[in-house]
């Protein structure tokens, strides 16, 4: 293989003593590198920094979807493969997206189109993702704030149900197994009989999305510093409220029971790959990776900012504050799955009175008679030879495990568990208020990193010669119309299927090219430089071995198996059922997976036609794509890639060729007479990397 077929495959960065070559693109001295650092924006403090990125990766996904894994894939069995995927997956490509990010210094359009033309796509699809989350994550903060609005009453309306003018309960709410469900799926969202029945829009909803855009416009229309400080709050205030709630929830009884529940290893379930698959998965949406938000708060860090210890540290953070709000969680959902069981066991003893008549004088009597662990003995053995072989065919079978698992997921649990905790507490308005304000705190941090990702794309790539506030005005008001499907009363399954879809194949995709182009492309031992360079360490074979082989094979195999589920068991969602009051799983229609699908296309179709495009120089525009200039701008982001520090002054000269060749280069620049401007860069030919004829 020749030079000009190599260079093909490799990254068109090369540094020098002072500069950065892009293609023949030189920048000028180190004194500009320092003018242009100032342009950028920046934290005001590290401690600005982990604010944002927590307040950006801790989100709704750690109150109710982590909660629900570990219920539903063995309790405390479900933490060994969260921990090894976070270990294996999850830090690995968190170093990635903030340690590139901070070494070049633009957001992710402008980071994979400087490592190579031909990946200019990988941040456009990142920036799409973002956008396409941000549009139904916002429809949820959006239920949050109409949750909030209703909790200023002395009484909740969600606490009984409305009565007809007969003075009885209405037959819908009646049906209901708790005011609750009825409140959320009639009064709140009014939803329909499936995801193609939209009957009009749900007002008060809409009236509740707009004020949420509103929102989100003012935290972010200034950038970085004016969401920046927004985050202490959004990032501080859940873990005081989740305390409180902790410490309130605790005290209710069977509160311990869910504890006891969550952290009993089920290990037989480590035995199914849909657990591994399942916790690595989630692993994506609790640390925020491919999203390019990351990427986009990594360039905003000083150059020597140690983002290696920042991995360590957020990733902790991340896994403590998961398994804190499952204690939470958890003990809530014990004290409801004690309330449901001990209701359960209630109507069974009203069966067997009604039985058997004359067996026992009154309903004391028998539960002095039968104690609590006779009767599940009895259940367990179908109540043979028990004298109430009558109740084998009308007992409902009481089972604690399936009553706690019951609405443990999504919208269900904190639209509905929730509030009907919140009722068992002194003084629930004030509770109400507090939960939601959690949860709207959590979602607005969540949005800040997820817009950052897509606005910093846009203005790094100059597709967008607008005033910031402005450009952020005219985004914000695209979503909101966009999001008006979602107050739609089909609207929670439209949410439900971006979040199955546009959450997964692409995001998975998108990953995967980012590991690719980073470590393959870019190459892991300039990678490896960098981060030495940056935090003045150079990365262990943990780093080295994860980034090149394990974390791509563990990604590849999540994608593959999340399509072979797809294409084996046809994808559904669940449809409220007004008739009986619950959730049916229902397949979705032939029309919504070709809209799916489009979604998917949508988000992942830049990675091809980006390299299409630039490798057969489709547009004239593309016809010089060596130019920087061309395919990044020179803004004041993307011009740091022009003119930079040299990140190879810790290297060792016997490591590689390349850097012995930069190291004699260097020596001789040190100790010659004056030079000619040209000699000031050092131009390692694009592909070559220095490597010895």
């Amino acid at each position: 293989m020749d030079e000009d077929e190599q260079a093909k495959f490799h990254s068109r960065v090369t540094f020098s003593s002072e500069s950065v070559t892009i293609n023949g693109v030189n920048g000028n001295s180190d004194e500009e590198v320092g003018n242009v650092e100032e342009d950028r924006e920046g934290w005001d403090n590290k401690l600005q920094f982990f604010m944002g990125v927590i307040s950006y990766a801790v989100g709704l996904g750690n109150v109710w979807r982590f909660p629900y894994l570990c219920q539903k894939n063995g309790g405390g069995a479900f933490l060994i493969p969260y921990i090894i995927m976070m270990v294996l997956e999850g830090m690995p490509l968190f170093l990635i997206e903030m340690g590139i990010g901070q070494r070049l210094r633009t957001g992710p359009v402008g980071v994979w189109n400087a490592i190579h033309p031909y990946l200019g796509g990988v941040g456009v699809s990142s920036a799409i993702i973002s956008f396409l989350i941000g549009l139904y994550y916002n429809v949820i903060i959006t239920w949050c704030l109409y949750y909030l609005y209703k909790s200023f009453n002395f009484e909740l309306p969600w606490s009984k149900c409305p009565m007809n003018e007969n003075g009885t309960a209405l037959d819908e709410c009646a049906r209901s197994n708790s005011p609750t469900n009825y409140f959320w799926n009639r009064e709140a969202i009014d939803t329909s009989g499936s995801i193609g029945e939209f009957s009009g829009f749900n007002y008060h909803m809409l009236i509740c999305l707009c004020l949420a855009w509103l929102v989100v416009y003012l935290c972010v229309m200034r950038g970085i510093k004016s969401s920046g400080k927004v985050m202490y709050i959004t990032a501080t205030f859940p873990y005081i409220v989740t305390t409180v709630f902790l410490i309130r929830s605790a005290m209710l009884e069977g509160a311990m029971d869910g504890i006891v529940y969550i952290f009993t290893p089920d290990l037989t379930r480590l035995y199914d790959p849909e657990v591994w698959l399942e916790a690595a998965t989630q692993i994506f949406y609790s640390m925020g990776l491919g999203f390019g938000g990351l990427v986009a708060f990594g360039s905003y860090n000083p150059i020597k900012n140690n983002c290696k210890k920042d991995a360590y540290l957020l990733s902790a953070a991340n896994l403590a504050t998961s398994l804190y709000t499952a204690f939470c969680v958890f003990c809530v959902l014990g004290f409801m799955g004690h309330k449901g069981y001990t209701s359960c066991i209630q109507n069974e003893m009203d069966a067997l009175m009604q039985l058997y008549p004359g067996k026992f004088a009154s309903l004391q009597e028998l539960q002095n008679t039968i104690s609590l662990d006779d009767y599940k003995l009895m259940m367990d053995n179908k109540f043979v030879d028990s004298g109430f072989e009558n109740m084998a065919n009308v007992s409902k079978y009481c089972d604690y495990a399936t009553i706690i698992s019951q609405a443990a997921e999504g919208t269900g649990l904190a639209f509905v568990v929730f509030t009907e905790a919140i009722l068992q507490f002194p003084i629930p308005p004030l509770w109400s208020l507090m939960f939601f304000m959690m949860l709207l705190m959590l979602g607005l941090g969540s949005m800040f990193g997820t817009l950052e990702g897509v606005i910093t794309s846009l203005n790094d790539s100059q597709l967008v010669r607008l005033e910031k506030p402005v450009f952020t005005g005219i985004l914000c008001g695209i979503s909101c119309l966009i999001g008006l499907l979602f107050v739609t009363k089909a609207g929670q399954y439209w949410v439900a299927l971006f979040d199955q879809f546009t959450g997964t194949y692409a995001l998975l995709c998108v990953a995967f090219f980012e590991i690719i182009a980073v470590i393959y492309v870019y190459g892991y031992k300039r990678f490896s430089r960098d981060i030495e360079f940056m935090t003045g360490e150079e990365p262990g074979q943990y780093w080295l071995i994860t980034w090149r082989f394990i974390s791509p094979a563990i990604m590849l195999t999540l994608f593959f198996t999340t399509v072979f589920k797809a294409f084996s068991e046809a994808p559904k969602y669940f449809v409220y059922d007004m008739e009986t009051t619950q959730q049916d799983p229902t397949p979705y229609p032939t029309w919504a997976m070709f809209a799916a699908l489009g979604l998917v296309s949508l988000a992942m179709g830049p990675v091809p036609f980006v390299w299409f495009v630039r490798k057969f120089k489709i547009w004239k525009v593309e016809s010089d794509i060596p130019a920087a200039a061309k395919c990044l701008g020179t803004t004041p982001s993307t011009t740091y890639i022009l003119k930079s520090q040299l990140s190879f002054n810790r290297m060792n000269e016997s490591t590689a060729s390349e850097l012995q060749t930069l190291g004699k280069l260097n020596g001789q620049k040190s100790t010659s007479s004056a030079k000619t401007s040209s000699s000031n860069h050092l131009a390692i030919p694009n592909g070559t990397s220095g490597r010895k004829k």
